[in-house]
């Protein structure tokens, strides 16, 4: 689904929530889907507080299939002028052969990673050259085991000029499935017509969503020696 309204600035948002079927689901990521897209399009592509009339493009995609298909829309929103804001809800896992991160897509299974979920690196290189501070990321992850390990050690880098945002969380292995509780918290603040600054938008959607031990944040919550910097966008470096 393509949605473009006037508003104050040109931006592209790209909605993207995905998990596997069947027992490899971790979360019900597409669960999110309705309540950001029912966020106005300028808010979604951060030009909600200037006046110059442009474009605001949101692009939908509910568990894709097909990892070039995701791509292309990666790569043509990458492509178009003015900020660019990505969100992700989903889970994330290791292929068995190059132990390189993927974001799971609708038929990926553990044995087909590499041919049926998105290569995290893909994502770097379509967002890498894009200008710094035009593209900001926002997450709700969760992570299998291997992939838990390789995000602790720094392994999501997407560049310096990426802004990211969000958390991820340890595959619990319950029956119930995790909930992208940050993503849908951030939406129903924006649908209260609140419109903070995005680092503050960020701590009031981890003070609603229902919290999970040892989750990972972006950026990290700082500590006392780090508060005078806090509210500086943070920059995942590769």
């Amino acid at each position: 689904m393509v949605i473009t309204r006037e508003t104050s600035a040109p931006g592209t948002a790209l909605l993207l929530a995905a998990a596997p079927a069947g027992k490899g689901r971790l979360v019900d990521a597409a669960s999110v889907l309705p309540s950001l897209a029912a966020v106005p399009a300028e808010v979604l592509t951060g030009a909600g507080s200037t006046a110059a009339p442009a474009a605001a493009t949101v692009v939908e995609l509910a568990d894709p299939l097909d990892p070039q298909t995701v791509l292309t829309r990666i790569r043509a929103a990458a492509a178009a002028p003015g900020p660019l804001f990505l969100y992700l809800a989903g889970q994330l896992h290791l292929d068995r052969k190059q132990r390189r991160l993927h974001f799971a897509l609708a038929r990926s299974t553990p044995t087909t990673l590499r041919y049926t979920a998105l290569p995290w690196h893909w994502l770097a290189a379509e967002l890498g050259p894009r200008p710094p501070g035009s593209t900001t990321l926002v997450v709700d992850l969760v992570a299998d085991g291997d992939a838990w390990r390789q995000l602790e050690e720094g392994g999501a880098g997407l560049g310096s000029s990426v802004l990211l945002y969000g958390r991820a969380v340890p595959a619990t292995g319950r029956r119930n499935l995790a909930q992208p509780a940050y993503l849908r918290a951030m939406a129903e603040i924006w649908r209260s017509g609140a419109r903070p600054p995005l680092a503050e938008l960020h701590e009031a959607a981890l003070a609603r969503a229902e919290r999970v031990g040892g989750e990972l944040l972006f950026p990290p919550q700082p500590s006392s020696a780090t508060s005078a910097t806090a509210e500086l966008p943070y920059c995942v470096n590769v």
